[in-house]
């Protein structure tokens, strides 16, 4: 850089800025452990306590930081303070050592990913009320074959399975349509589910029709908000001037699993439609309600960077077949 010229006091002299700091070795040396001892020191807020979260002994926790310091030649934690406060260059290391402590860990979900595939084994997820009709006749097929597969299977709810999609716990998740979904996620949209309001046979309401208003003066068990069914049941009561539902049971659990709860209540529920499983044999009876919300979306969802071994591939491509079979358009 060239020399800067100052007049201080009517005298020239030249003056060189000085260099900044040189982050000595930090493609090098910086290490993901040291980031987390660092992470350790202000989230305990003190060496002792990071040293035994770490396995380190105080000493060790000193020294880690020093290094860092003198990485980046920049001071980290405020001298002489009872806690280890974290200076503005600190503040900014810490948030980049939690993204990089996500990114840490996701990277290790999909390299396991991809030697569960390649042995054979895939995590699969799906909703209680798409287990017979789409997963149980898809694995059966694949366990017929002569290739050697495992299948590690989940059944929850969509939002869990999505969830786990998310964590990169599962490969695949078969199940409905959710509100919220991170980025690293898609979805193949395999098809239209239709639902039924349901209640138990002997219900006052059993066989009839119900109209809205009459329908807002139940008592209800339905899905965590967050689920993209709920949002729609509670938009139409809402935008026909109702208030919100008397929602007595809100699960995160699917309601195929609460039927017992259904047919010694007078509860009202949102129950997929099943052609194999007559609500009768259950003691429940389907209100005579046509309503264009109890229909949702039906997908697989799945990591973007989700392993392209050919085990896999081909388990996702005979589950959109299988699905698409059952939800006609």
């Amino acid at each position: 850089m060239a020399p800067t010229l100052f007049f201080p006091c009517g005298r020239a002299r030249f003056d060189t800025p000085p260099a900044p700091p040189v982050l000595r070795g930090y493609a090098r040396t910086m290490r993901l452990e040291d980031l987390e001892v660092f992470r350790a020191v202000h989230e305990t807020g003190s060496f002792q306590r990071a040293g035994q979260r770490s396995g380190l002994t105080q000493s060790a926790v000193t020294k880690v930081i020093r290094k860092l310091e003198d990485e980046f030649g920049l001071q980290l934690l405020e001298r002489g303070s009872g806690k280890a406060a974290l200076t503005p260059a600190g503040r900014t290391l810490y948030a980049r050592a939690l993204e990089l402590g996500r990114l840490s860990a996701v990277t290790r979900h999909d390299m396991a990913s991809e030697a569960a595939a390649l042995r054979g084994t895939i995590r699969l997820g799906v909703v209680p009320a798409l287990l017979n009709s789409v997963v149980s006749p898809v694995i059966a097929d694949l366990l017929a074959g002569p290739q050697a597969v495992q299948i590690h299977l989940i059944v929850k709810p969509s939002i869990e399975l999505v969830h786990l999609v998310e964590e990169a716990k599962l490969d695949l998740a078969v199940c409905f349509g959710v509100q919220h979904v991170q980025p690293q996620v898609a979805r193949t949209l395999v098809g239209r589910q239709r639902y039924r309001l349901v209640v138990r046979s002997g219900h006052p309401l059993a066989g009839t029709a119900p109209g809205l208003e009459e329908l807002s003066r139940l008592r209800w068990l339905l899905p965590d908000p967050e689920v993209t069914l709920r949002a729609e049941i509670d938009r139409m009561f809402a935008d026909a001037g109702f208030g919100a539902l008397d929602v007595r049971v809100e699960t995160d659990s699917s309601a195929t699993l609460l039927i017992p709860l259904l047919a010694k209540t007078d509860l009202v529920a949102v129950l997929a439609e099943q052609k194999h499983q007559p609500l009768s044999a259950h003691g429940l009876a389907a209100l005579n309600v046509d309503l264009a919300a109890l229909v949702g979306d039906a997908a697989i969802y799945y990591r973007r960077q989700t392993p392209s071994v050919g085990v896999l591939m081909n388990l996702k491509s005979r589950l959109e077949a299988q699905a698409r079979s059952n939800f006609p358009n």
